[in-house]
């Protein structure tokens, strides 16, 4: 036997893990996709042979991505739920190909590269829904907390490959497409060999099919071995189809940051200060996966949050001359408030994504939070260049404490607590159901 319900195996972690990591090879695409620009544009404005582009098409490189992003949002949403997750990620493999072959193929093509960011942008999109479901769904109860933040570690590796070849290799985007594609082409054939999430296939009344896929996650010999996991299911699915339709329970449920960081006050090449914060941004994932796992996810939270507000009101009193602080301290400050806001935002977001929706909606409702997400990082990318040149930067970094105080204040209140509690116990606290013995 290699897996009791309330004892695991090693070999039922070693299959939740790999089925997670092949899952979310799609999240490493988008975190290169957003890291692409650093290796694309440099070559691109600069005076002599080949392509060169206007500030102006430099800027629109750069975040149209952001633009097609909440189309593969929304769509992405209602596509998992119809065709399943893990057909979603295949679909997803389909989108990033779609994304890196133009720039690969076409690089010196000015409207090749604008067809490749916004499919890459789509793929981004769709990628944290898809991926973050299918790992929360076939993860079990005593793995989902560490599980659930490949996700948000996978995004960051993807950047730092990109900052690290723009660092080492200057000129070569067209490399680097090629290596996306490679690395997304693995990815959907490995995601064929990949069972399907028995929630889904439950909630689609495929009893039979969803207890193989549940074996098959568990490294089960037997159906007696997962019964009691799976009857956890049966018993939620069997409620959900006699709902008329999702729609009923609706009621349930990168940047300019080389700029920013020059001025806050630190001097510094710019590949070398973006490779910094990605992976000060990948270390941050790898120490919170710990620290989730014996505190928690909201406390941690909490408390990053208060960090981040405090480092940020400290860079914008030097920002605004009342104090002025030496480069060694504002540019610690800098690493922490990227630590401190990468973990109480941006990682418990991408690791929550597929834990705190109803399973009938999950993917709409991930495409959506994630939509809005991409816009704003939209805005975010088009109006920092115009905020920072109309209003003095002080503006701007109060601007930025402001948002991380009431963010922070928002967790506080609202953000329930998900650690050692299933999914189906998460969802019955947003409906207002107490489980006995269960508290969030």
């Amino acid at each position: 036997m290699v897996y009791t319900f309330g004892g695991p195996r090693v070999s039922s972690i070693t299959i939740q893990v790999a089925a997670t990591l092949v899952a979310n090879l799609g999240i490493l695409n988008t975190g290169m996709m957003i890291g692409f620009p650093s290796v694309l544009l440099p070559p691109l404005l600069k005076v002599g042979p080949g392509l060169h582009i206007s500030f102006d098409q430099a800027t629109w490189l750069s975040s149209i991505s952001f633009i097609s992003a909440p189309v593969g949002c929304v769509v992405a949403g209602p596509m998992i739920d119809r065709v399943g997750r893990r057909r979603g990620l295949v679909l997803l493999n389909l989108t990033f190909i779609a994304g890196w072959l133009p720039s690969a193929v076409f690089p010196l093509s000015l409207p090749a590269l604008y067809v490749g960011r916004i499919c890459s942008g789509i793929g981004a999109g769709a990628a944290p829904s898809a991926c973050s479901i299918y790992t929360a769904e076939v993860a079990a109860v005593y793995l989902r907390t560490a599980l659930v933040l490949i996700t948000p570690l996978m995004l960051s590796v993807g950047a730092v490959i990109t900052y690290l070849w723009a660092m080492l290799y200057q000129e070569s985007w067209s490399e680097v497409s090629w290596f996306g594609l490679s690395v997304t082409s693995m990815s959907l054939v490995l995601t064929l060999l990949l069972p399907e999430s028995p929630m889904w296939l439950l909630n689609r009344g495929h009893a039979e099919k969803a207890l193989q896929a549940l074996q098959r996650l568990r490294g089960a010999s037997g159906p007696e071995q997962v019964k009691e996991e799976l009857d956890s299911f049966s018993s939620r699915a069997s409620d959900k189809q006699q709902k008329t339709s999702w729609l009923s329970n609706f009621k349930h449920l990168r940047k300019p940051q080389v700029d920013f960081t020059n001025r806050a006050g630190i001097q510094g090449e710019a590949h070398y200060v973006a490779m910094c914060i990605a992976i000060v941004r990948m270390v941050s994932i790898l120490i919170f996966t710990w620290v989730s796992n014996v505190f928690g996810s909201r406390n941690p939270a909490v408390f990053f949050g208060v960090i981040m507000t405090a480092s940020m009101t400290m860079l914008t009193v030097n920002v605004s001359g009342l104090l002025v602080l030496p480069q060694w301290l504002i540019g610690a400050l800098v690493l922490v408030y990227v630590y401190a806001g990468s973990t109480s935002f941006t990682n418990i977001m991408l690791s929550m994504l597929g834990e705190v929706f109803p399973t009938e909606v999950r993917g709409f409702a991930s495409g959506i939070t994630t939509g809005l997400g991409f816009t704003t990082s939209f805005v975010a990318t088009k109006l920092y260049p115009i905020f920072v040149t109309e209003f003095e930067a002080y503006f701007v970094f109060l601007f930025f404490t402001i948002f991380g105080a009431a963010g922070t204040l928002y967790i506080y209140f609202f953000l329930p607590e998900t650690h050692g509690k299933t999914l189906l116990e998460i969802e019955d606290h947003f409906k207002g159901v107490q489980t006995t013995g269960t508290k969030l």
